[in-house]
């Protein structure tokens, strides 16, 4: 069983940035991971492919909206992803 996507998205982030993915939730700030512009669209783009899914966003917008672990959540929650048919 895949795990839920929370892990999966702390797992992501842990992994493209070397950062523990337990000590990743919900409410990380993005900017206490260090993570820059290029990089959250790098994660977006991986879990993009993780769910195969499209998540419509440019770097402007995900910059200036995306805050935290908890933002990529629910933008990935809008795009189907945790839900039953997923």
């Amino acid at each position: 069983m895949a795990l839920d996507p929370e892990r999966t998205i702390a797992k992501i982030i842990g992994e493209q940035l070397g950062h523990d993915p337990e000590k990743i939730d919900a409410s990380t700030s993005l900017d206490s991971l260090g993570v820059n512009s290029l990089e959250l669209i790098e994660i977006i783009m991986t879990i993009e492919e993780e769910y195969d899914i499209a998540i419509d966003i440019d770097t402007v917008s995900a910059a200036e909206n995306i805050k935290t672990v908890g933002d990529l959540l629910e933008l990935g929650k809008s795009m189907g992803i945790g839900s039953a048919k997923a």
